[in-house]
């Protein structure tokens, strides 16, 4: 009895099986005991998990009384950095820990004596922590006992005593991410404690609601989902042991209550639902336990169903399901399928937040219908391509194969489904990281600068730690502007990298399909090229699908080549026979012919012949014969293959397909043959899928339903090879590119259903055109009556069908295709074009707004715009409407009807579409506005002297650089991309030719590469040299740097430097070649071109007065060009080094070169402000390009040769068109700096203005533009002035003060301020090197000073005159130095000896006024008071020869052969004389002295200057003016000839100017020797002007421009202000003071010190209160009796322009781009001054209006903007370019 009640409760399953067997009687037989003791004895240990030894015996056969078994948590691994907690829960009957315990027997020999050994191991605590090792391992222990023992506890109190282990567990790890293991009913606890656990969520203070929350995986081992067959015996069994214990009705109903499990199984569904478990995985058992053989396993695969997640069989019984004895397959298949769950935990899907913060980051670069699970295709049917897809699989979860698998094959074979199932499988096996699928019909998808974010979205969608790297990657980064390789890079490669693991050591697998759809094969080539290059390096695999494409990767080592083409033909064969059976077979069973003989075999092997290999073939013909009515199925199928191809050989798989899509073809056409063809015309040639109702209006076949149903019916007998879905706003696909082909190949095609691509794109742009002029002429547009209805407003009224947004967004782009297909053939359509941009572009625009594609207008007008094909008037159509749509860009976006008012109201008058469109409003731009297009596109801000400027090579962007940084723009946009702050002084900068990496060259020595996107470094190496020159070459791959005596080489990629070639010349590279393979040096005496790669010289040049910055090769190496400092530009061949041709015409020196990029034009900028246009092939000038302000110091061309960049001292870069056919802006005859200070008239009709750098005040006419006479201020004597041999410098002298400027420079500030004469400067020369300056005095000394110090630096005193010294002149060499005095003497100086003076000549008996040296310093020439001429020889002392004239003798030249000697004199004449001979000629012409002359080089003119202001130019043969020119407005006191054709002359009215010799024409002034205007103001009464002269006020007449000075100031006044009644102005100074002055004494009366950073002021209207504008924007008031401070508020702007009262508590404030009100009570913005009269007009965020009329608004762009000032019905708006615009408001005011 006591081995029974052992049996009886070690083996209740056995038992249940043999009451089962006897018919389920509740009795036990003696034999059922002995069956029962034999099991027991032979499956001890495998039918119960319960030891043995826990098993207690008891005679009197009572329920055991072993103490009860605690619910809890058994800790097995604890490591310190665990990620996830794995949870195991065993089954029932179970207990801990022996039901996680494999056991292995060891046999012991017949003949041994011991016990068998059995090795037994706790797997989860052995095995599981090598695979997870971060990883706390926990087991759940309950009692699971059921026949005996029982606790009488159901699900949900195990459930909830699990719930409460963990929570304990886990208080301070609440959000670690949770593994369930629960084997056999231990699954279903699992279930119902997270079930539990979602409904204590609403339970704010329990924390078990957190198990919920945290993220889950969980693996089922046998867990009877839907319930099993044993649970009703297992019932049985318990309820015969209930005396002993058994407990049923909680815990054994379960397993057979159906109603219950279904319950359990919809909660836990929504808990699946909330996202929190992230993958689920369910695996069952294939064989059944010894004692169930005859019943099979206890949990089947449908018992284990859960609906979620896959299902995994295991080949094992239900006892060693939870159970692993060693590290065998089944242990690593089981490992396998939980790697990618633990992954997921470690690395969870990024959640909604993050996803929607990438999509913002990606915004308009992903494309949602791309993915594998988007397309319409499917996968393969079921049983096919399954050795090709089990090959795919095993090479995707092989980490050592390669990371690229390249699957080809022709049209047809299958590709795609084949890659559609292979995603279907990645995903099961959570492997698959993306896909995208091109298609012919979606453009969108062919664009291949969206596949890279596209993918990248997918991976950070399904990766919590992908995300992340991806959102750090994108920090300030434009994705719109990153080329591919670095969208790769910085998307894909960067945050995929194996270093980072994202994955977790997992490799993702993306799917790429349909490369051979895409146009750009180029493009696609390099996408491989990127993703070959970086494979092994990310943590993912790529498997790409398309025809063949190039061998080029034949040999990569990465790339696994997968022909389907050579696939065995039986396995391809088979493949297709399968499907073709079963989608025959489903057509039996449609047609109750199943099993009947239909199809027959033959038939069947028919199609098979005629589909292998092509399974597109298949798919079409059981697609074609299905889409028949039942009673015609079977005669289609029989008419299939009865019918012969129509064209053609048939051999080939391809000519099959076509005599099938011929066959349809023509079927379709007996249906319906009225609108097919429309219908595949438009299907083929369209770039988006259309729907049914799309296609019928873009057809005119009908309105609406009508439409629709003649497309439908079209379309019907074609759903064999087209798409056509159930739903109408679904679009029609193309099911195989085959099909298209076939169509558009007249060879191929039915005669009748051949469509000519060029007549159906020809027809769909016409039909788009034709929909817009009806649909754009509604007048939904015109019933929104507010012009400033923002963006949303406007949507909800415009309702655009998706016809008429296919038409808008793509009618370009069909009329491009029928201009590239059929040139000339386009007459009717372009008729249709022009009628377009005459009558509804702007309607167009709108529209475009409105659909977020306004980028996309203006990239596709540029196309048409472009186009050779196109009408001049097409072209120059396209050309308005996209520089309008540029112009005003950002605010079109917001504000899209707007391009009717503000964008039209600044655009040229003359321009046809301001004419056309030009609307009566309330606004207009009187002044400022261009008449027509000019060149220039942009003007970009750069804050600072532009030092250089550099393209992409793919003319996207345009990158400069100042000593304050680099700042990269986009070029099509002009938006601002990237502003980098190099830790040094910059030398030299390059862009890459994607524009999306940036190189420099440093001063100090070194190089820096950043990622434009980034901003951050990828190499940085410290050198020793300044660097002068730095490119990129070898498709962006490397960087080329040269410094002195070297030339290095950086790898970008390694972040190392390649290779140090120390060169064979001393000197320093200034330019390479493109290819990096060449260098012109810079030696110590000549150029030479070098080989960069050795180091060795090529040729010699010898180019004297060159520009180091001005050097560049020809794109092809084979020429080069320098720019000169005396304006010309040298082309020579670089093998030969022969002069090719001389470029003249720029009049200053010329500072940048650059070949265009077919090397057949030359652009060249200049001091002289222009940047001009050269032909290479005849050197004559094509274009000169004017608007810079100042001196061009770069340019660079685009490498399409369409557009030039140039950077300017004037502190910005221009972007200029240089195609033919615009307007050339006419050369201004003077420098003109930015506008620095305005002023209006009280009447509103006059604005004053002034520009940096001058003086004078220029008046404008408000109403019409036009200038009046400007006022000259304050003019400071120039005594007398002298220009350098170069014309770059010139001397000049004002009293006491020698000052140098040096025109090279953009500034009219002395360079050099010197004093120390005692008295009034005389006469000044500089030393033919420029190196010395020489002046003579009133007090009788010369002194001799060194230039170049910044303060100037007096190097010799010459002292020996014994009057003033009226002339000194330098030898040629500069050695020596003449002088000539009022104590009529001459004496010769040498400026090398310590006893300097070294002769004396006396002959004059008056002052000798003028004096120079020959060029061989043989003689002298003098003139003098006395009316004589003097030649004297130096050597002897003695008169050569002596002549008298008329008057005092003001000037004297010798000729360059100093065979000619030209005097000008005090009578108006010029004398001509022969040094060895007689007088040559007298000229006459001049009105007043002749103050100076000169000889021309080829010593055949004379050039003079006099007090009469002209220059005056003299041909010596014949003794007449050839020339006069006219200009200067006071004595040109000094002239010379440049060159021949170039003539300087300097004058007292402070200019120093250049003329053309031919032409007289002006080229260039510098107003190089004024005092600055720095600031005007006006009175109320408009009676005077107020004007800030450095540090005087003036205050002027009105119409002379006399008055009176205010002077005190120690530095520049910067603003001035009136008080209301005139009588006070107050002054802010650099001096850092406020001065308030009283206007009618001219004295000052109060001086408040000023320690703030102040620019301007206003007085109060009562004059107490002085309010003062920071840099900062900052507000003062001080109290101007108390001097004190009285308050002190920010305007959260920057700097403040200029403010002005209003009346006592309003304070008008103007920044740079807002006018703002403000109160000075409460230091706050008073935006309530709507119902205010006559306040001024304001501007606010680029809107300009009126409070008293604040619904009249205009838009006006802030960039440029240097000064602003405004009043009751205008605002004016200085430039940088020192332009001014006046917008005018035109509306009454009240």
């Amino acid at each position: 009895m006591l081995r029974l009640q052992v049996v009886l409760q070690l083996s209740p399953v056995a038992l249940g099986t043999i009451v089962y067997f006897t018919g389920g009687g509740l009795f036990i037989s003696g034999a059922t005991c002995i069956c029962l003791l034999f099991l027991q004895l032979l499956f001890l240990d495998e039918v119960s998990d319960t030891p043995m030894a826990s098993i207690p015996v008891n005679d009197n056969a009572s329920p055991p009384q072993e103490k009860q078994v605690t619910s809890r948590l058994h800790i097995l691994v604890d490591p310190t950095d665990a990620l996830v907690d794995v949870v195991a829960v065993h089954g029932l009957g179970s207990a801990y820990p022996h039901t996680w315990v494999g056991k292995e027997r060891r046999r012991r020999a017949w003949f041994s004596r011991s016990k068998p050994e059995i090795n037994k191991v706790m797997w989860l605590k052995e095995y599981l922590p090598k695979d997870f090792p971060a990883t706390r391992i926990m087991a759940f222990e309950y009692n699971s006992r059921w026949l005996y023992e029982a606790d009488f506890q159901g699900l949900e109190e195990h459930a909830s005593a699990l719930l409460d282990a963990l929570v304990e567990q886990r208080q301070h790890s609440f959000s670690r991410p949770i593994l369930f293991i629960g084997h056999s009913y231990g699954g279903l606890v699992v279930k119902q404690a997270l079930v539990l656990s979602h409904k204590f969520e609403t339970e704010g203070t329990d924390h078990r609601k957190w198990i919920a929350r945290a993220e889950s995986g969980i693996i089922f081992l046998g867990t009877p989902h839907q319930g099993s067959n044993y649970g009703m015996i297992a019932l049985a069994l318990s309820f015969i042991y209930r005396p002993l214990g058994g407990n049923y009705t909680q815990v054994l109903k379960l397993l057979s209550d159906g109603e219950r499990l279904v319950q359990l199984d919809n909660e836990f569904k929504e808990v699946l639902s909330r996202g929190a478990t992230k993958r689920t995985i369910c695996f069952y058992e294939t064989k059944g336990q010894v004692w169930t053989w005859a019943f099979g396993p206890l949990v089947t695969r449908l018992s284990a169903r859960l609906g979620q997640g896959p299902e995994v069989a295991m080949e094992c019984n239900h006892n060693e399901m939870n159970r692993f004895s060693e590290r065998d397959e089944r242990y690593e298949k089981f490992i396998g399928k939980l790697k990618p769950v633990y992954n997921l935990l470690i690395n969870p899907v990024a959640n909604e937040v993050v996803k929607n913060e990438l999509l913002k980051r990606l915004s308009g670069r992903i494309i949602n219908g791309s993915a594998y699970s988007s397309t319409e295709v499917g996968g393969c049917t079921a049983g096919t391509r399954e050795t090709i897809l089990n090959k795919l699989m095993d090479w995707a979860r092989d980490s050592t194969q390669e990371k690229v698998c390249w699957m080809t094959g022709m049209a047809g074979t299958g590709k795609t489904t084949i890659a559609y199932t292979l995603c279907e499988r990645l995903e099961a096996d959570g492997i698959l990281g993306a896909s995208f699928f091109c298609s012919t019909t979606e453009d969108e998808t062919h664009n291949m600068r969206h596949l890279f974010p596209t993918l990248a979205y997918a991976l950070g969608a399904s990766s919590q730690k992908m995300a992340d790297a991806l959102l750090g990657a994108l920090r300030d980064k434009n994705v719109a502007d990153m080329n591919l390789k670095d969208t790769f890079t910085a998307l894909i490669s960067t945050p995929a990298s194996i270093d980072t693991s994202p994955f977790h050591e997992e490799t993702r697998v993306i799917v790429l399909d349909g490369f051979d759809q895409v146009k750009d094969r180029d493009r696609v080539e390099a996408i491989l090229s990127f993703i070959l290059e970086r494979a092994g390096a990310v943590a993912l695999k790529f498997f790409i699908s398309s025809r063949p494409l190039s061998d080029k990767f034949k040999m990569t080592p990465q790339l696994w080549r997968f022909d389907l083409y050579n696939r065995p033909e039986q396995e391809v064969r088979g493949d297709i026979k399968l499907y073709v059976q079963r989608r025959l077979g489903e057509l039996a069973e449609r047609l109750g012919d199943k099993g009947k003989g239909w199809p027959a075999q033959e038939q069947v092997d028919a199609i098979v012949d005629r589909a292998s290999p092509l399974f597109i073939y298949a798919s079409t013909v059981c697609s074609y014969i299905g889409e028949e009515d039942d009673s015609q199925i079977k005669r289609r199928l029989k008419a299939v293959i009865d019918k012969a191809p129509v064209k053609g050989s048939t051999k080939s798989p391809t000519d099959k397909l076509y005599a099938l899509y011929a066959q349809i073809t023509d079927t379709a056409s007996k249906r319906c043959n009225e609108d097919i063809k429309e219908v595949l015309g438009l299907i083929v040639a369209a770039r988006d899928h259309l729907s049914t109702q799309s296609i019928g209006s873009l057809l005119f076949l009908g309105d609406g339903a009508e439409g629709e149903s003649r497309v439908s019916a079209a379309l019907g007998p074609l759903r064999s090879v087209l798409s056509v879905p159930n739903d109408q706003n679904e679009g029609v696909r193309v099911i195989h590119t085959s099909f298209p082909d076939f169509l558009t190949d007249p060879a191929r095609s039915n005669e009748t259903y051949y469509l000519n691509p060029s007549e159906c794109h020809r027809k769909l742009a016409t039909n788009c055109l034709s929909l817009m002029e009806r649909m754009l002429d509604r007048d939904e547009i015109e019933g929104l009556q507010d012009p400033y209805s923002p963006m949303d407003k406007v949507k909800e009224r415009v309702n655009i069908s998706g016809a008429l947004e296919y038409s808008c967004v793509h009618w370009i782009s069909h009329v491009v295709e029928v201009y590239d297909l059929k040139p000339g053939s386009a007459k009717e359509l372009e008729e249709a074009v022009t009628s377009f941009f005459e009558v509804r572009v702007l309607r167009w625009l709108v529209h475009m707004s409105i659909l977020g594609k306004l980028g996309h207008a203006a990239t596709s007008l540029r196309k048409l715009e472009l186009h050779s094909q196109a009408s001049a008037r097409v072209r120059k159509a396209s050309m308005e409407a996209r520089r309008l749509t540029s112009q005003s860009h950002s605010l079109l976006e917001d504000y899209p009807l707007q391009i009717y008012y503000s964008a039209l109201v600044r655009i040229p008058k003359k321009s046809d579409i301001a004419k056309r469109f030009r609307r009566d409003w309330n606004w207009e731009v009187t002044s400022g506005l261009a008449e027509d297009w000019e060149r220039c596109e942009g003007v970009l801000g750069m804050g600072e002297w532009v030092y250089s400027v550099v393209f992409s090579n793919d003319g996207r962007m345009v990158a400069a650089y100042s000593w304050k940084g680099v700042r990269i723009w986009s070029v099509e946009d002009l938006k601002e991309l990237c502003v980098l702050s190099p830790p040094g002084d910059l030398t030299c900068i390059t862009l890459s030719s994607d524009g999306k990496s940036i190189a420099a060259g440093f001063e100090k020595g070194g190089i820096q590469i950043w990622d434009v996107e980034t901003k951050n470094e990828r190499v940085q190496d410290i050198g020793k040299g300044s660097i002068s020159c730095i490119a990129f070459i070898d498709k962006d791959q490397e960087v080329i740097c040269g410094s002195f005596e070297s030339i290095c080489r950086y790898s970008v990629k390694s972040n190392e430097r390649l290779t140090n070639i120390k060169l064979k010349l001393k000197g320093r590279p200034l330019s390479f070649s493109r290819d990096g393979k060449r260098a012109i040096l810079e030696g110590e005496v000549y150029i030479y071109i070098i080989d960069a790669e050795t180091g060795e010289k090529i040729s010699t040049l010898d180019i004297p007065e060159f520009n180091k910055k001005a050097a560049a090769f020809s794109r092809d190496g084979e020429k080069v060009v320098f720019g000169l400092n005396d304006g010309k530009i040298r082309m020579l061949d670089v093998q030969s080094g022969n002069e090719e041709a001389w470029l003249i015409g720029h009049v200053n020196a010329v500072t940048s070169v650059a070949f265009s990029g077919d090397d057949q034009r030359i652009v060249s900028g200049s001091r002289d402000d222009s940047v001009r246009i050269w032909s290479v092939s005849d050197g004559k000038e094509e274009m000169k390009l004017v608007g810079h302000t100042e001196g061009v110091a770069s340019v660079a061309y685009s490498d399409d040769g369409l557009r030039v960049a140039s950077g300017s001292w004037d502190q910005t870069v221009r972007i200029w068109s240089v195609e033919p056919g615009l307007e050339e802006r006419q050369s201004s005859s003077e420098n003109r700096w930015r506008v620095i200070a305005l002023a209006l008239s009280s009447d509103s009709q006059r604005v004053f203005h002034t520009r940096g750098g001058e003086r004078r005040i220029y008046i404008q006419n408000v109403d019409d533009g036009k200038e009046e006479r400007p006022l000259i201020v304050g003019r400071d004597h120039v005594n007398t002035v002298a220009i350098s041999n170069n014309g770059r410098q010139a001397a000049t002298a004002s009293g006491k003060r020698l000052q140098i400027y040096d025109f090279s420079y953009p500034t009219s500030i002395p360079m050099v301020n010197m004093e120390g004469h005692d008295d009034l400067i005389l006469s000044v020369a500089l030393s033919p090197d420029n190196q010395k300056v020489a002046t003579g005095s009133h007090d009788k000394t010369i002194r001799i000073w060194d230039p170049k110090i910044d303060e100037g630096k007096e190097e010799k005193r010459l002292e020996g005159h014994g009057d003033s010294v009226w002339s000194v002149s330098f030898s040629a060499d500069g050695s020596k130095l003449v002088s000539g005095s009022s104590d009529h003497t001459i004496r010769i100086w040498d400026l090398e000896s310590e006893s300097p003076m070294i002769k004396t000549l006396r002959g004059h008996s008056g002052p000798v006024l003028c004096v120079a040296f020959s060029s061989d310093s043989q003689m002298v020439v003098s003139g003098s008071q006395d009316k004589t001429v003097h030649v004297w020889d130096v050597e002897t002392g003695e008169v050569k020869q002596q002549r008298m004239y008329g008057d005092s003798i003001w000037s004297v030249a010798f000729s360059s052969s100093n065979s000619k000697i030209v005097s000008g004199c005090n009578d108006h004449t010029i004398h001509v004389l022969e040094v060895e001979g007689g007088e040559m000629a007298v000229l006459e012409g001049h009105t007043d002295a002749v103050i100076s002359v000169a000889f021309s080089p080829d010593q055949q003119r004379v050039v003079s200057g006099s007090h009469d202001k002209t220059v005056r130019i003299w041909d010596l043969e014949t003794g007449k003016e050839v020339r006069g020119v006219v200009g200067h407005t006071d004595s040109v006191q000094f002239v010379k000839f440049q060159d021949d054709d170039t003539v300087l002359s300097a004058s007292h009215d402070g200019s120093c100017r250049s003329w053309d010799v031919q032409t007289g024409k002006q080229e260039t002034m510098v107003n190089a020797f004024n005092n600055w205007v720095h600031s005007i103001a006006l009175p109320s009464d408009d009676q005077f002007l107020a004007v800030g002269l450095d540090s005087t006020i003036h205050i002027l007449d009105m119409e002379t421009g006399d008055g009176r000075t205010l002077q005190g100031h120690t530095g520049p006044v910067g603003s001035i202000a009136f008080s209301h009644n005139n009588e006070k102005i107050a002054s802010v100074s650099y001096d850092r003071t406020v001065r308030i002055w009283d206007v009618e004494k001219m004295e000052e009366e109060k001086r408040l010190n000023d320690t703030s950073s102040t620019w301007s002021a206003a007085l109060s209207p009562d004059s107490k209160i002085v309010a003062l504008g920071g840099w900062d924007g900052t507000i003062w008031l001080l109290n101007v009796e108390t001097r004190a401070m009285e308050k002190k508020f920010k305007s959260g702007q920057k700097e403040v322009l200029s403010m002005s009262f209003i009346d006592d508590t309003h304070l008008l404030l103007r920044f740079y781009d807002a006018i703002r009100m403000w109160n000075v009570e409460t230091g706050e913005e008073d935006e309530d001054v709507a119902d205010r009269a006559n306040l001024p007009i304001l501007l606010c965020d680029g809107w300009i209006y009126s409070p008293s009329a604040p619904n009249s608004r205009c838009w006006f762009p802030l960039d440029g903007i240097s000064r602003v000032i405004s009043n009751a019905s205008c605002i004016v708006f200085g430039l940088m370019s020192g332009d001014i615009v006046v917008v005018k408001f035109k509306e009454s005011r009240r």
